[in-house]
């Protein structure tokens, strides 16, 4: 909690900086050009929009250009609210709410060679995006004429610094900066970030996680994010046939304020071991949040955890139906191990109802 408190605070005085910077030069402008306010007050609204959704763009693109010049495939991509995704060999457009975030890039890996450094390169793309960005409006800021463009471009490029440095500096394990610092830096870091994405990419391959090889799923404690990762992986390596080293991994990793790309995969195993376990406290307080969960199956765990639970209310029927969607879903989900893994698992379920 402590830990959090910092990054909460170091982002905290990042934007107080920011702002104050860009309220020192729009004060300053309107200050010399007091007839021109209201044509500046336009442009520097606009300005911030303008500047605000190409982050988003520019950043996105970064990733996924290096990324698939390095070797990855593009799976999906979000500008703001806006999101291409593949589906079956083809990019759909579609709608997604934003989860915080100004975008987002799903990159999957072609192979399991070297893999963690393809992701980097993508992470450096992203990061190098928005320094491009930041350079033109910082250019534009120092030498142009133009009032307007001045107005809209220049004094905004605080909020492009912003943006790069809540990605850049290493303070929160989702950005950028972080992945690209902690693999720079060697050691039981770097072996570990290259373990995790070796173990994916070979389970995008159609390795099951309980055929994984075992110096992959070694769990170091130098960077807990990626090491909850690893432990999630270990998870499904024995959730089906070792199912007490199952738990004693989950409890591991149970403090979802420690994870940070992996909240709703976690907490649906959370609530699959109370099943498991007939804590019937904990599945009634959270019966309406995974629920919420259950809403968005958009991996073949959901569809075991929710009919596992649905069997355990005596609904049948449902999880009868439940659980042949979810073998149907498997056919195309892309991360081919875990497709197989848990479509044998939800194939006894199916059979012993």
């Amino acid at each position: 909690m402590k830990k959090n408190r910092l990054k909460i605070l170091a982002n905290i005085c990042l934007i107080a900086i920011c702002f104050a910077l860009f309220a020192l030069l729009f004060i300053s402008l309107i200050g010399g050009y007091k007839l021109d306010a209201l044509r500046i007050t336009i442009s520097v609204v606009l300005g911030l929009v303008i500047v605000f959704i190409l982050n988003s763009i520019l950043h996105e693109l970064g990733h996924a250009i290096l990324g698939v010049l390095s070797g990855l495939e593009l799976y999906s991509i979000k500008f703001l609210f806006l999101e291409f995704t593949k589906d079956k060999g083809e990019y759909k457009f579609g709608f997604s709410k934003s989860q915080g975030e100004l975008g987002s890039t799903i990159l999957n890996p072609n192979s399991s060679k070297n893999v963690a450094k393809k992701y980097v390169v993508s992470a450096c793309g992203g990061l190098g995006a928005t320094f491009a960005l930041l350079v033109f409006q910082v250019l534009v800021c120092l030498t142009s004429s133009s009032l307007v463009l001045y107005s809209a471009f220049g004094i905004t490029f605080p909020l492009t610094v912003y943006f790069f440095m809540i990605n850049l500096l290493p303070t929160y394990e989702s950005c950028d900066g972080y992945l690209v610092y902690k693999y720079l830096s060697g050691g039981e870091d770097k072996k570990i970030i290259e373990n995790y994405f070796k173990a994916t990419a070979l389970l995008f391959e159609g390795v099951e996680p309980s055929d994984l090889d075992s110096t992959l799923l070694v769990n170091y404690k130098g960077v807990s994010g990626y090491s909850a990762n690893i432990r999630y992986l270990r998870y499904l390596a024995y959730v089906k046939n070792d199912e007490e080293r199952a738990l004693k991994e989950l409890r591991e990793i149970s403090d979802l304020s420690e994870i940070t790309n992996l909240n709703d995969e976690i907490f649906e195993e959370i609530f699959f071991s109370a099943v498991l376990m007939d804590d019937k406290k904990f599945i009634k307080a959270h019966e309406p949040s995974v629920t919420a969960v259950f809403e968005n199956s958009s991996r073949p765990q959901t569809y075991r955890i929710h009919a596992c639970y649905r069997i355990y209310n005596g609904e049948k029927e449902w999880a009868k139906l439940i659980l042949e969607s979810g073998i149907k879903f498997c056919e195309d989900y892309p991360v081919k191990g875990i497709a197989k893994s848990e479509r044998k698992y939800m194939e006894i379920l199916l059979k012993n109802l």
